[in-house]
């Protein structure tokens, strides 16, 4: 997948045109189909700043617009993008039994640190085809620099030794600070295309409430929808929510003067669990049960605030679907994750501060679909929470290797895991 990028003001552009310096966009920005790109989070660039050991690189990364992408994966793996190029991969492994996040800088990522600050580990001497090959030199760490020639390489220690990882071999240039501000300037006429026919859309339908469970995603589809009219919000409470959650959902209701319905399950969650099983991502019977029942009771056209790009099961939803005797309609369901937040920011509104906090999906606490890496975030964020399911799954009789390494979440595990 790709989006336009306007070299000259350093940022990404969604439409044709930047509107900073009024030109059509020069260049592209390549990433994965369903990479859904968005903005770095304070949470992800505090991560990468201490995992960068050179201090001009972390100078102007400070300083400039960094872009996430999702790589397929089953935990989190990110291409990183700065200036319009992929710089580095940031990953959550399992490092010999212990999780921990990993920086790998890219070949043209290498360049650029080379040019900010000179650094390189070592010189390899070696003619011919570089990437890929063996090289002698050891070094402490996940990676090391190395220059050959007029290239500039990416160097990883792995179990047969030395290997080169990739290599640039064209100078690059430090490019003009860039900020979320300038790149929502840049975009304010495609936010504002999307913004007049999601609200037509939603007009167009007759929708009578909005489906809000305290995201990013239902956040924007609710603003809309109020800008269209509707002033009704159903949060359905699943019990198993972030305390976080429970207050923004509120505070967004007052900070729109909207009436929020919440709705809870008849029967708890700790009070069935045991009869249904620990949820997991092939058994999901919680979505069902905890909101999907309780939205059911509604009639009438309900605004949701999907998106194809969140997952490969969202990737072929059509605009409208059927929930009982209620319409479900999707306006933003073509949005980017960038779109999202550069809308969020052009309007200025607040948001679910779990973003903040190292959470990209906003749900239950223990929830399986989440990524092993929220899930270990619970602990240092919530500890009571994270206890709290711990010692149930203990107690249903899932060893402490099943829970830390998220061998819990299926029920039938898929053989990527098993060989993982």
């Amino acid at each position: 997948m790709e989006i336009n990028y306007c070299a000259k003001c350093n940022v990404p552009v969604l439409g044709d045109f930047c509107d900073l310096c009024r030109t059509r966009a020069s260049a592209k920005l390549r990433f994965h189909e369903m990479g859904d790109i968005r903005p770095i989070s304070r949470y992800e660039s505090g991560i990468l700043l201490k995992l960068v050991p050179i201090k001009q690189v972390r100078d102007y990364l400070r300083a400039r617009l960094i872009l996430v992408a999702r790589q397929p994966g089953l935990d989190y793996r990110r291409d990183l993008f700065v200036d319009g190029f992929k710089f580095g991969i940031l990953e959550y492994v399992n490092d010999a039994g212990r999780w921990r996040y990993r920086f790998l800088p890219t070949g043209k990522g290498a360049s650029l640190f080379y040019a900010l600050s000179g650094h390189y580990d070592f010189e390899v001497n070696s003619s011919g085809h570089l990437k890929g090959k063996r090289i002698n030199e050891r070094f402490d760490g996940d990676w090391a620099i190395f220059r050959s020639g007029a290239c500039t390489g990416v160097a990883v220690p792995t179990l047969k030794g030395t290997k080169v990882r990739d290599v640039f071999c064209r100078s690059v240039k430090p490019r003009r600070r860039s900020t979320l501000k300038d790149t929502t300037r840049a975009n304010t006429t495609h936010l504002a295309m999307l913004e007049r026919s999601a609200v037509h859309f939603i007009r167009n339908k007759k929708a009578d409430y909005v489906a809000f469970s305290g995201g990013k995603d239902s956040e924007v589809a609710l603003y809309l929808a109020h800008m269209a009219g509707v002033n009704r919000a159903v949060f359905a409470n699943t019990g198993m929510e972030f305390p976080e959650t429970e207050r923004f959902v509120y505070n967004f209701a007052d900070f729109l003067g909207i009436e929020l319905i919440e709705v809870k399950p008849k029967r708890s969650f700790w009070d069935i669990v045991d009869e249904k099983g620990v949820p997991t991502k092939d058994s999901r019977w919680c979505t069902q049960y905890l909101k999907l029942q309780q939205l059911k009771r509604f009639r009438g056209t309900m605004v949701d605030g999907s998106r194809r790009y969140e997952s490969m099961a969202r990737m072929n939803k059509y605009q409208e679907a059927k929930i009982g005797d209620m319409r479900v309609v999707y306006p933003i369901l073509d949005w980017l994750a960038l779109d999202v937040w550069l809308y969020i920011h052009m309007r200025g509104l607040p948001y679910n501060p779990l973003y903040d906090m190292g959470y990209e999906r906003i749900g239950c606490f223990m929830c399986p679909a989440m990524l092993n890496s929220e899930f270990h975030n619970v602990r240092r964020t919530h500890p009571r929470l994270y206890w709290k399911w711990v010692k149930y799954l203990r107690a249903q009789g899932y060893g402490d290797d099943d829970i830390i390494n998220g061998k819990w979440r299926w029920k039938s595990m898929p053989n990527k895991m098993k060989s993982l």
